[in-house]
């Protein structure tokens, strides 16, 4: 495809910009273009305006201590690095295409925040399509852009506290490149940086466990206060028994640091809580943290189905197969294969599960319960099954370990009835045969 008329980016040696760019082939082009339905000069067009767009967004991120270490976690537990070897399959559609168009949507989220819409607006004009075409293009260039960094950092000796002078060296060039008025619309207000990425000081709790389990729990910040007590300075001090005047001064003071060395005296409960930037809703389940055989540690509920399946794998004695367990939070956007934001993690930590047991063969089973026709939901469970597998393929795991099987509503838990018992008999089953 004839690329002329188009800005050339990149020219500076180690650009950031080329090292995206450069997976925009013709073939990626007419696959985006398919998707989108726009145009495909308006498609490359829209893909080399929105790079730039998303790298400008990421160094102010970065400009901040705050941002930057955030950055940092977006790009380590993001898992993106692997995007970039078949960047054709990002937009092609499908499951793939859609998971991670949704963990871009909330990555765009955390780079721009209440900007995310005044950017978009601005890529689809200076690119030349529609608002809705460039958040697609935008929520997919967006984990690409991540994984590119991350590969580069990683080449880097000083690894990712390099990730701020990175951005910092290229930042004219990135500037230069994005769209007129994106300096503007980033300039206005202060930029907020999630609540996912504040520090919370965390105490733990070691319990013994031939499975390598630890709880822990989190505890309210630190109540270790340092009363200021200033001096009052009297413009004249009163003589012989004047003192009285400020003796009850001196006594309130003495009566409030006696109070607040009562009250920081006493115990502190710990607070239980959940990893709400994790995805986890329920406060209720103590957190466990679950060292795996290959080194990685997981903060997952103890109880769920990644605490289970890494219990069971890693209990030799534990023979009998095969071993069914039931996905406890895992949410399909009704009618369809896309996961809900809060269900990402659950696939996430279970693909690190099954690269710590290369052995382990899995099957997952999708069910509904007993809404449309027969055939729909058959299908309809299959292709949730599949979209499984893909989020996992995607995340490293060997597709070849992984089954599928769609059971539609033919085997409900609970009845159809209630609304609670179709809730019920909504999931999916991972199935483990063999370890």
């Amino acid at each position: 495809m004839s690329t002329s008329g188009y800005p050339s980016y990149g020219s500076q040696p180690g650009s950031l910009i080329s090292e995206i760019t450069q997976h925009f082939t013709p073939e990626v082009v007419r696959s985006a273009r398919s998707m989108i339905g726009e145009s495909e000069p308006s498609t490359y067009k829209a893909l080399q305006v929105a790079t730039p767009t998303v790298l400008s967004g990421i160094a102010n991120m970065a400009s901040s201590s705050e941002g930057a270490n955030h950055l940092a976690n977006m790009i380590r537990e993001g898992g993106y690095g692997g995007l970039s070897e078949n960047p054709v399959s990002l937009f092609r559609g499908g499951s793939t295409t859609n998971y991670v168009a949704s963990a871009g949507q909330r990555q765009l989220g955390n780079i721009f925040g209440g900007n995310t819409s005044s950017v978009t607006e601005l890529v689809a004009k200076s690119g030349g399509v529609s608002a809705s075409s460039a958040s697609k293009l935008m929520s997919l260039i967006t984990p690409l852009t991540l994984g590119v960094l991350g590969k580069r950092i990683a080449t880097e000796p000083s690894g990712s506290s390099g990730l701020t002078e990175l951005l910092s060296r290229q930042r004219d060039e990135i500037s230069a490149a994005a769209p007129s008025g994106l300096s503007r619309i980033l300039g206005f207000g202060p930029r907020l940086v999630p609540s996912s990425a504040r520090t919370v000081e965390r105490e733990e709790e070691i319990v013994d466990s031939p499975t390598h389990i630890e709880h822990f729990v989190e505890r309210a910040p630190s109540a270790k206060l340092r009363p200021k007590v200033e001096a009052t300075t009297f413009a004249e001090r009163p003589k012989g028994g004047g003192g009285v005047r400020w003796l009850p001064f001196v006594l309130l003071i003495l009566g409030a640091l006696a109070l607040l060395g009562y009250l920081l005296s006493r115990s502190r409960e710990p607070r239980i809580t959940d990893l709400g930037a994790r995805g986890f809703s329920s406060a209720a389940k103590t957190l466990a943290r679950v060292r795996l055989p290959d080194g990685v540690d997981l903060s997952v509920p103890q109880g769920s189905i990644n605490y289970q399946l890494a219990s069971f794998l890693g209990d030799r004695s534990s023979t009998g197969l095969p071993k069914t367990f039931v996905f406890d939070h895992l949410n399909f956007v009704s009618g369809s294969t896309q996961l809900t934001p809060d269900s990402d993690r659950t696939v996430t930590d279970l693909a690190q599960v099954l690269k710590a047991y290369p052995s382990a063969q899995v099957q997952l089973s999708g069910h509904t319960d007993n809404t449309g026709t027969p055939q729909t939901n058959q299908a309809l469970s299959l292709d949730r099954a599949n979209a499984v597998k893909a989020m996992l393929a995607g995340d490293g795991v060997a597709a070849n370990r992984i089954s599928t099987q769609g059971m539609g509503q033919e085997r409900p838990i609970a009845s159809n009835d209630t609304e609670q018992g179709r809730a019920q008999n909504r999931r999916t089953e991972l199935t483990v045969t063999q370890k």
